[in-house]
């Protein structure tokens, strides 16, 4: 029960933070937000990936992280990723190992990329990321009850035991009605079809960082949040779902 406590309490102050932060803070300020979270993200999961690879440097690569997000977010994107192999090379080149280079590129792309969509959503409508959250809050309470109440059919027994069919049809219900209402209420119609994409899409999420976790042998991403393991336990799903949010307001904008 004190467990239950500590991460309910944890969870509640994390998701007041969110809102506030993203109600009340500029631009600029969301953004070197996004790029210390970025930072934070990627050194957890060069942490997991070090398991594996003895010669990656974790702090090194967090740091770089925070550098490289903040190049992706106020300067440019091809410049971010000539960046992110200059700095793969530039390790694997010492061991002399493509399988080094190949890993440092994918923790980079991961962590940079998809955590700093938080703040491209931000920048095009902060009303979204509201809408985002909604949608994912939502889904990953309806997996829990969902599962716990209904939950029999196993839907990745290899990657996440306790995740299953009956968890995740009820998270994509539950994310479909709040993220649309939420929209609704924010006059954002357009957003409903984001928010069923990514009510499924963030299913995948979750397994995908749960297959780096299996990888290595780890529970969790790291110990950073009492209740919850580390940053990337905490948006898996919801750096998946702001990822189909920005693509698809990107595309529509371009049309």
């Amino acid at each position: 029960m004190n467990e239950l406590l500590v991460r309910t309490a944890t969870g509640i102050i994390l998701a007041a933070a969110a809102v506030l932060s993203v109600l009340y803070f500029p631009v600029w300020l969301f953004k070197i937000t996004i790029a210390l979270i970025t930072g934070i993200g990627t050194w957890e999961i060069f942490h997991l990936l070090s398991k594996r690879f003895e010669d990656i440097n974790p702090l090194f690569f967090g740091i770089s992280g925070f550098f490289l997000s903040v190049v992706f977010l106020f300067l440019s994107p091809i410049l971010t990723i000539f960046l992110i192999f200059l700095i793969g090379f530039y390790t694997a080149h010492r061991i002399y190992s493509l399988n080094t280079l190949t890993a440092s590129v994918f923790g980079l792309s991961y962590g940079i990329f998809f955590i700093s969509s938080l703040a491209l959503l931000h920048e095009q409508n902060k009303y979204l990321l509201l809408v985002l959250f909604a949608t994912v809050w939502a889904g990953d309470t309806m997996a829990y009850f969902a599962g716990k109440t209904f939950g029999k059919h196993r839907l990745a027994p290899r990657l996440s035991p306790k995740k299953t069919w009956e968890g995740a049809f009820g998270s994509i219900v539950g994310s479909v009605l709040a993220g649309g209402l939420t929209a609704y209420f924010f006059s954002i119609t357009e957003a409903f079809i984001p928010v069923f994409i990514a009510s499924i899409l963030m299913q995948i999420g979750d397994l995908f960082e749960s297959f780096l976790k299996r990888q290595v042998g780890e529970k969790d991403s790291s110990h950073l949040i009492p209740g919850h393991g580390g940053i990337l336990d905490r948006i898996d799903a919801l750096i998946f779902a702001s990822v189909v949010f920005v693509i698809f307001f990107q595309i529509k904008n371009t049309l």
